[in-house]
């Protein structure tokens, strides 16, 4: 039972690890989401064009999109 003292212990949760880093896009013409790296972000912060991680050029849509689906090889 649980008592006003008791605390949720941080080792007893486990945390999704992600496989590949990066930041993930919904591309605009597709809508769907890809991952790309920081370096790959800040090379095309200018045209908003970016390559992502599984060679797909990417036109980045609003960050507020969800987006209709995930890349399966960004994913991996």
């Amino acid at each position: 039972m649980a008592g006003k003292h008791s605390r949720c212990r941080a080792h007893d949760r486990t945390i999704p690890v992600q496989r590949r880093p990066g930041i993930e896009l919904v591309d605009a013409c597709t809508r769907v989401m890809h991952r790309v790296t920081s370096d790959e972000l800040l090379a095309g912060r200018r045209s908003g064009d970016y390559e992502a991680l599984c060679g797909m050029r990417v036109l980045a849509a609003s960050l507020v999109d969800p987006g209709r689906a995930r890349c399966a090889e960004c994913a991996q």
